[in-house]
């Protein structure tokens, strides 16, 4: 076995469990709490000696986009050079889902004129070419959603037929509907209430049947919910090959409500969530991916989603997911569908062509580092202590390659490292003035400049001894 203490700096009274309740660790054979001084408390993790939690699919990052963002000519661009290389930086196989509500107001016009408006956004066989170009110089793949709120099935027909004659292959699976749910729902609804499960998958198997006799061989993703775990499972128990990507979305909170609490401390409905989705993916066969999530849903709460807080908070989701066996996870990012820039969005744009790292895009950043040429999420044993850090372990081949600790505790915690038998860790922290600062972020002790570039400072390295984590900050250690 190997062992890896954290030391908080204060002591708790109580015993408690942040990172399992986040998912993070597997409490079995837990070392007990031992007090190293008057006024320190320790934490012990141990690497178990088992098999690998999750496998993590090359394509796991994403990026999630309303549909207008496509529609804007020089946005998703290959001119953008920019875009380009902040999304190469997370990813060089990762996944674009285009939807959202937008898509719910869109209409495909192979010759039409391009409109970006949100209730009346026109993409063009044009559009589409200039996305598939930005697909094969990004080497990402993208999930495509047609209007099955307001659209026709003959336009959808269509609509698939070009963008699988364009994407070609970096169509990764075509989306019928957009938070399919809630469509019995809203002023005036889409469908008329009450819009039951039974209705939606009577009409999406008619829609489905004639999409794939018109794109033989195109694979669909749905049912893409707002929240909805039940139509999920539904969906994933009544597969019949109509789906072959289980969708769902998820946010922490709304906008008007979002805490600095919500941010800092475990959803307490999460994993719940989390063990349906993975048991219905388990059962059928058809992985899962949370194809549109971020911090607070109606463009994010400025002061909160745009702060180092949201962009820890971020990076300890999107390795929850892994563990829990999620097959992806795109981030939404850019204009939503009030027409602004949403402060929650990785990369953010100024209105006038200039695209640039948010705050969130280096918690990303930090996941990206932890993932690679790593695909195996491995168990850890250990009791927090109370205190509000998790940890995470992945590895290649049962061998640990990264480990992620992220404190969003109020005081610092100080792992120790002991001899794990394997080169010395690089040590890459993700720190800012404070938990709400929206400048001066960094990671591995470098922004991202004004090019788009991160080149990450000469990292600190560690082979057994220290390595303290300042409150609300988080440290990605590279084993080799």
């Amino acid at each position: 076995m190997s062992s890896i203490r954290l030391h908080s700096q204060c002591r708790r009274k109580f015993l408690g469990v942040s990172a399992s309740a986040a998912g993070a660790a597997i409490l079995s054979n837990v070392w007990p709490l031992r007090a190293l001084t008057g006024t320190t408390s320790a934490i012990v993790v141990r690497l178990a000696d088992a098999d690998p939690i999750a496998h993590i699919p090359t394509n796991f990052i994403g990026l999630g986009y309303e549909m207008s963002s496509v529609a804007k000519p020089g946005l998703l661009s290959v001119s953008n050079d920019r875009y380009v290389r902040l999304v190469r930086q997370l990813s060089g196989n990762g996944v674009f889902r285009v939807g959202g509500i937008v898509a719910d107001h869109s209409r495909y016009e192979r010759e039409g004129t391009i409109s970006t408006e949100p209730t009346r956004t026109v993409v063009t066989r044009e559009s589409l070419e200039q996305f598939a170009a930005f697909l094969g110089k990004t080497g990402w793949s993208a999930i495509w959603s047609v209007n099955f709120a307001t659209g026709t099935l003959q336009d959808a027909v269509t609509e698939a037929k070009d963008v699988t004659r364009v994407l070609g292959p970096h169509l990764l699976a075509l989306e019928i509907g957009n938070e399919v749910e809630n469509y019995g729902r809203g002023n005036p609804p889409s469908r008329t209430p009450p819009w039951t499960w039974q209705e939606y998958r009577i009409e999406y198997s008619k829609w489905h049947a004639a999409i794939a006799g018109a794109v033989p061989g195109l694979r669909f993703a749905g049912p893409d919910t707002a929240a909805s775990v039940e139509w999920v499972q539904r969906m994933a128990a009544d597969a019949n090959k109509d789906v072959q990507l289980l969708t769902t979305h998820y946010y922490r909170g709304a906008q008007g409500k979002g805490t600095m609490e919500q941010l800092a401390r475990p959803d307490p409905e999460l994993t719940g969530k989390l063990q349906k989705l993975r048991q219905a993916a388990r059962e059928s066969g058809v992985p899962y991916r949370i194809c549109e999530t971020n911090s607070f849903f109606g463009g994010g709460r400025p002061g909160l989603s745009d702060t180092l807080i949201a962009a820890l908070w971020l990076l300890d989701y999107m390795l929850l997911l892994a563990r829990y066996e999620c097959a992806g996870v795109n981030i939404e990012t850019g204009v939503n569908q009030l027409g602004f820039v949403s402060s929650y969005s990785p990369i953010q744009d100024d209105g006038m062509g200039r695209n640039y790292a948010g705050v969130p895009y280096y918690g990303m950043l930090a996941c990206a580092m932890a993932l690679r040429d790593a695909p195996q999420v491995l168990p850890l044993n250990f009791d927090t202590g109370g205190n509000n850090v998790t940890v995470y372990a992945l590895g290649h081949s049962r061998r640990l390659r990264s480990m992620t600790i992220v404190n969003r505790d109020s005081h610092a915690a100080t792992v120790w490292l002991p001899k794990l038998n394997l080169p010395p860790a690089r040590v890459y922290r993700l720190v800012g003035p404070s938990a709400l600062s929206h400048r001066g972020v960094t990671f591995g002790g470098a922004g991202v400049d004004e090019s788009g570039r991160w080149i990450p400072k000469q990292p600190e390295t560690v082979r057994e001894g220290n390595v303290t984590v300042p409150a609300m900050s988080a440290v990605v250690l590279r084993f080799g």
